[in-house]
């Protein structure tokens, strides 16, 4: 009786997860069609005050000082992958992080000019030990160079935004 019980529910079970693979499938496949017409024909009456520009630069700055970094090390003999470049700019950008938070609070541009240098060295020194173990010692200079070049352009984005 058991295995009579087994195996007419074998073909229903099988028949129930396809049918919800299929759905759930095509449920997604509608989703990202949907997304994906939403960014190539964005709204334009919605309100958007220049935040998305400023995140488009951002992230564009990011993404391509990382693979600097990446083909910068790879050119000097160190072993670097994307993926420890980004974390390696993430982590060490988080003095940054800190500065801008400051800077939001103060609108006066010496005090901003101050706490970017401050935290652009900060985040400089904390790259150093990253770098260190990636790189020839003799090169280490030259591989923290794109480093250094996108935290200062951070730098005058944060003195830049108001």
């Amino acid at each position: 009786m058991l295995r009579l019980l087994a195996v007419q529910m074998l073909p229903l079970t099988l028949c129930s997860h396809l049918w919800y693979v299929s759905n759930s499938l095509c449920y997604f496949s509608l989703q990202a069609v949907s997304n994906l017409k939403l960014v190539v024909f964005p709204n334009p009456y919605r309100e958007d005050p220049g935040k998305s520009e400023v995140f488009a630069v951002a992230f564009a700055l990011f993404a391509a000082d990382a693979v600097i970094l990446t083909l910068n090390v790879l050119l000097l003999g160190g072993h670097i992958i994307f993926f420890q470049s980004l974390s390696l700019f993430g982590y060490c950008l988080f003095p940054l992080d800190i500065g801008a938070l400051i800077c939001l609070l103060k609108d006066n541009v010496v005090l901003k000019v101050i706490v970017v240098c401050v935290t652009l060295a900060w985040s400089s020194w904390v790259a150093y030990p990253f770098m260190s173990s990636a790189v020839n010692p003799k090169r280490k200079a030259l591989a923290l160079y794109p480093i250094f070049f996108m935290y200062v352009s951070v730098g005058f984005l944060i003195i830049s935004i108001d």
